[in-house]
């Protein structure tokens, strides 16, 4: 037969103290809230699919100002674009916008960390120190006319 004690009261207040500790050490380290990271704007921005976005063929890529460091827009078919924040996600606050790799296409590479992400997979992270995509915008397409809205 098994007796049961009460647990006295040091051993409690050890248990919720390290019960604390845990929660403090393992939940910040998710960092499944990227809005800290990067700052969320509102905005509304609508571009005519024959005249602003002529040039723009499948798998390419146009640059606009908008979003934090700007948008940059990848179109992955006839009817479907992407609009991405250029803002690294490795040191939001160095305040450096990424750039288009010459060498390869639809890569971008941050100029301060020199974090590459890919386009045609997300904005995923392709080589560097970044842990996280490039935000995404939400994109929709009416007619002739792309809105990019956050």
């Amino acid at each position: 037969m098994y007796i049961v004690r009460p647990m006295r009261k040091t051993k409690m207040t050890l248990l919720c103290v390290l019960l604390g500790l845990f929660q403090g050490m393992v939940l910040p380290s998710c960092e499944t809230n990227r809005g800290e990271l990067i700052p969320y704007l509102e905005f509304d921005i609508y571009l005519l699919l024959y005249a602003d976005l002529a040039d723009l063929g499948i798998g390419g890529t146009k640059l606009i100002d908008g979003g934090v460091n700007g948008i940059v827009i990848y179109r992955e078919s006839d009817l479907e674009f992407h609009a991405y924040d250029r803002t690294c996600t490795m040191w939001p606050e160095h305040d450096a916008a990424v750039t288009e790799d010459p060498t390869f296409f639809g890569v971008f590479e941050c100029p301060v960390c020199g974090s590459t992400y890919l386009l045609m997979n997300g904005g995923e992270p392709n080589s560097g120190p970044a842990r996280y995509p490039l935000v995404e915008y939400s994109t929709s397409l009416n007619g002739d006319v792309l809105r990019i809205f956050n």
